[in-house]
């Protein structure tokens, strides 16, 4: 019987985040051998184009990714998650989504790998989904598939949202942001903004609940696990393959 191992990575800094939720839920799916790494508990920084990687296919940075490149080299399948900060995957993702970089010169290390991603986000979270599959694309994964939902907004758990005039849903707003993000639609349930809120002069909005969570959310769960057997599938072809 041949073990194989799904690497699942996190860039959510939030503890027990929708996004660590999700990623679990992926690997939990693939019976495989998995680990979980989230992100902000270790110590990884961004690429510091040295190029010190080029003849090697190994980063010289002396961080944290010395111990999780091993890892990823054994991996048959790589789940990266990440939440949507200001309309983008978190810094924490980025950095470890450019540390790959060192396996592409010459040999591409992690061509072939399965991959994975999901995107956590009150708005934008589908251009995050997109970006996270088109990186893994370029260190050519396999990309199975991605997908993304719906998370908590910050400012309705920080205490001063209801009257911040500058909080996520005035920022996100068609008024300040020129396009419509879908939030009222999304929130329904969850925010109610109030006739004299007026977007980046008066917050006035009442908060219905306050935080959002993936497992309270059937459909959201079941596209996890769907995502996580997809993998189990492609991992079971391959090994008959040899």
């Amino acid at each position: 019987m041949i073990l194989l191992f799904v690497l699942g990575v996190s860039g959510s800094p939030t503890k027990n985040a929708n996004t660590d939720k999700l990623v679990k839920a992926i690997l939990e799916a693939t019976g495989a051998d998995t680990e979980f790494i989230k992100l902000s508990d270790v110590n990884i920084g961004p690429c510091r184009a040295c190029m010190g990687c080029v003849y090697t296919n190994e980063c010289v940075v002396n961080d944290d990714f010395k111990w999780i490149a091993p890892k990823i080299m054994k991996a048959d399948a790589l789940v990266v998650g990440s939440p949507t900060i200001f309309g983008l995957p978190s810094a924490f993702t980025k950095a470890f989504m450019e540390r790959l970089y060192a396996f592409r010169h010459v040999n591409m290390l992690t061509k072939g790998k399965i991959g994975a991603a999901v995107a956590v986000g009150y708005a934008a979270e589908n251009d995050v989904e997109t970006w996270l599959g088109n990186i893994l694309r370029f260190a050519k994964f396999d990309v199975v598939d991605t997908m993304s939902a719906k998370g908590t907004v910050c400012c309705s758990v920080c205490g001063t949202g209801e009257t911040c005039a500058y909080a996520g849903w005035n920022a996100y707003s068609p008024e300040v942001s020129g396009r419509d993000y879908g939030i009222m639609e999304t929130y329904k349930g969850y925010l109610e903004i109030l006739p004299d809120n007026v977007p980046y002069v008066k917050g006035s909005v009442k908060i219905l609940k306050k935080y959002r969570n993936v497992e309270d959310e059937p459909e959201v769960m079941d596209r996890a696990k769907s995502l996580g057997k997809a993998i189990a599938v492609k991992l079971e072809e391959r090994a008959r393959r040899g």
